[in-house]
């Protein structure tokens, strides 16, 4: 045999092997924990955003389009964190399509906020540096802009924090799935049905843990943690920025620091995914704690109790710095 042959036929190989594997694709990783446990044993999960980068700014690669294009079912939130694919996801079979924002009951459980959060607005004509060479960003990107509704409240996407939306979600898929695959019925309503009730189990679990530092304040760099915090009962004292890819400036640290002292702030919370210098300089000038916070949870393996195990991270990410 020729080793044109022999490479023809390799390629046919991998070729029919991609075009037969089952995938469910997410937009990003929690939503990864999500399905992994509701897909366990029928399909295999796979994330579009990789370990260590932002949703928030984060460039479609042609990789990814084929994962979506390929996908037997394709998992998203269709608005603000991952609106990146929204170019991509109108091309695909819709089908295949789950759009967390048009689940039903969804909508009545969203959070809104004002728009308090410490942002800068342009007035720290001296210090528009900052942080911008910490990030190789490539601003061409597609952009990730909060939604905004007409009472002017931000909508809180961050959905994977909420329990109740991620059971929603995990309803969904089941009934996805077992439309497309309808000879693993039972399995799917088994990982379903695992998957409500170690929720269940977690929330007693975290609710207990937390209760201890329940009122103790916090600041976090990121304003993604309100559905954790108000499921749980935290007291976050508020956020640096509503954009983790501007760091405030200097009169908006010199707010942070008063609000700081005044609340008897007790720790900052950084992520792997932005380190600004910024929390550093405060902890410093301040003496507070500095935890650390990951809402992509790229520690925590995709499988069966994903999900609760995500959950129980976070709680433990807060306990190390609060209690």
């Amino acid at each position: 045999m020729s080793k044109l042959t022999k490479t023809a036929i390799a390629s046919a190989i991998l070729a029919t092997a991609f075009a037969a594997q089952a995938d469910i694709v997410t937009s990003v990783k929690p939503l990864g924990f999500i399905a992994s446990s509701i897909a366990d044993g029928v399909l295999d999960t796979q994330i579009i955003v990789p370990a260590g980068a932002s949703p928030h700014d984060y460039n479609l690669k042609p990789t990814d389009v084929q994962k979506i294009k390929s996908a037997d079912l394709v998992l998203w939130i269709g608005k603000d964190v991952d609106s990146f694919l929204t170019k991509t996801i109108a091309q695909a079979d819709q089908k295949k399509l789950i759009t967390i924002a048009e689940i039903d009951g969804v909508t009545a459980l969203l959070e809104k906020s004002e728009h308090h959060h410490h942002h800068d607005d342009g007035d720290d004509d001296d210090d528009h540096d900052h942080d911008h060479a910490d990030h190789d960003h490539d601003h061409e990107h597609e952009g990730h802009h909060h939604e905004v509704d007409e009472n002017g409240l931000t909508v809180n996407w961050h959905v994977w924090y909420s329990p109740q939306i991620s059971q929603l979600v995990a309803n969904q898929l089941a009934q996805k799935l077992t439309e497309q695959f309808p000879a693993k019925k039972d399995l799917i309503a088994e990982n379903l049905a695992n998957f409500n009730r170690t929720l269940q189990e977690k929330n007693t679990q975290i609710t207990q843990q937390v209760s201890t530092f329940k009122d103790k304040g916090f600041y976090v760099f990121h304003d993604a943690y309100g559905y954790f915090n108000n499921t749980y009962g935290l007291k976050q004292t508020g956020a640096f920025t509503i954009n983790p890819l501007v760091a405030p400036g200097a009169k908006t640290i010199a707010k942070i620091k008063e609000e700081i002292e005044e609340h008897k702030v007790n720790c900052l919370f950084a992520e792997p995914q932005f380190t600004p210098k910024v929390i550093d300089t405060l902890a410093k000038s301040t003496g507070v704690k500095v935890g650390r916070l990951d809402p992509m949870g790229d520690s925590i393996k995709l499988g069966k109790n994903a999900y609760s195990q995500f959950l129980q991270f976070t709680a433990d990410s807060y306990a190390s710095c609060l209690k």
